[in-house]
């Protein structure tokens, strides 16, 4: 069997991750994966406890981070995947930190148009939930759906013991928070462009997260021209004809090709599997770490 990576992988420093970095290392180990990158949303503190365990870990580790962006042509949140940035860079952790304070912004806005159509929440409740992390969609769609005052609400009986309980928060993300749902609110971030810039200017190689989520394909050139230098073609969204069309269009761009299964545990994605992509094979991270010694002069 080829060495298998997963390089798109979320923690407890991730507001919707479930598992902390030890026990992603754990498991990673134990579904004998080749290397890994975690890479939380908008944070860098996963580097420096992954580093404290490369000591006697087989595992190749990639320091990253996923930032949140918008596409300013359509409005569409982008990720960009910043792979070998430096955690110590202040440019980048100053962007972080604009990003973090529109998530803010939006978990208020999302929780006040929940509220707006009859479902209640209680926001002490979700900062408590969030833990000291920036309220992302979970907290929320968790408090929304466990909340003892929605109990009579027929609307959410579906998460908690029907058809749709097998995967709650997507489910109720799809119908409830989704462009054209009840609930939907435009979402806003700081643009791809600086995000690109900011991973750049950490020292880092910025890799185009699920690309299946840029509406529309002829974009894509023009991100690409902002100066990404790598796409994720391999990922759990992608079916296996969007995988083919990725991995064609960044042979025909000269791109680092990347895989990711975008593992957070099994509260948010539940049927996301660490490693659990086909295709994922070692000769990708090998690429991406030949990358990163080429832009350093290792």
């Amino acid at each position: 069997m080829d060495a298998r990576i997963d390089l798109h992988i979320h923690s407890r420093y991730s507001e919707d991750g479930d598992l902390t970095v030890p026990e992603i290392f754990r498991l990673a180990e134990s579904s004998d994966l080749s290397a890994i990158s975690i890479t939380d949303h908008d944070s860098l503190s996963s580097i420096p406890e992954a580093q404290s365990l490369l000591h006697g870990s087989r595992l190749r580790y990639i320091p990253g981070v996923e930032i949140t962006t918008v596409l300013p042509e359509d409005g569409s949140q982008q990720h960009i995947l910043g792979y070998f940035v430096d955690p110590a860079s202040k440019s980048l952790a100053a962007t972080l930190g604009d990003i973090q304070k529109h998530r803010i912004t939006i978990a208020r806005k999302r929780m006040k148009a929940l509220q707006s159509i009859g479902i209640s929440i209680d926001q002490d409740r979700v900062w408590k939930m969030a833990d000291g992390r920036t309220p992302a969609a979970t907290s929320i769609m968790k408090e929304a759906i466990m909340a003892e005052e929605n109990a009579g609400d027929a609307r959410l009986e579906t998460y908690r013991t029907g058809e749709k309980s097998d995967n709650p928060l997507m489910n109720f993300y799809r119908d409830f928070l989704a462009m054209g749902k009840p609930a939907y609110v435009p979402f806003e971030s700081i643009p791809i462009a600086a995000g690109i810039a900011a991973v750049r200017t950490a020292g880092g190689i910025p890799v185009l997260a699920h690309p299946v989520f840029v509406r529309d394909r002829s974009m894509l050139d023009s991100i690409v021209a902002l100066g990404l230098m790598g796409i994720e073609a391999i990922s759990s969204y992608h079916s296996q004809e969007d995988i083919e069309y990725f991995l064609s269009y960044a042979g025909t761009r000269e791109l680092l090709i990347t895989a990711g299964s975008d593992f957070h545990g099994p509260t948010t994605k539940p049927k996301v599997k660490l490693g659990g992509i086909d295709g994922n094979r070692f000769e990708y991270a090998a690429r991406l770490i030949e990358a990163a010694e080429d832009l350093h002069g290792k």
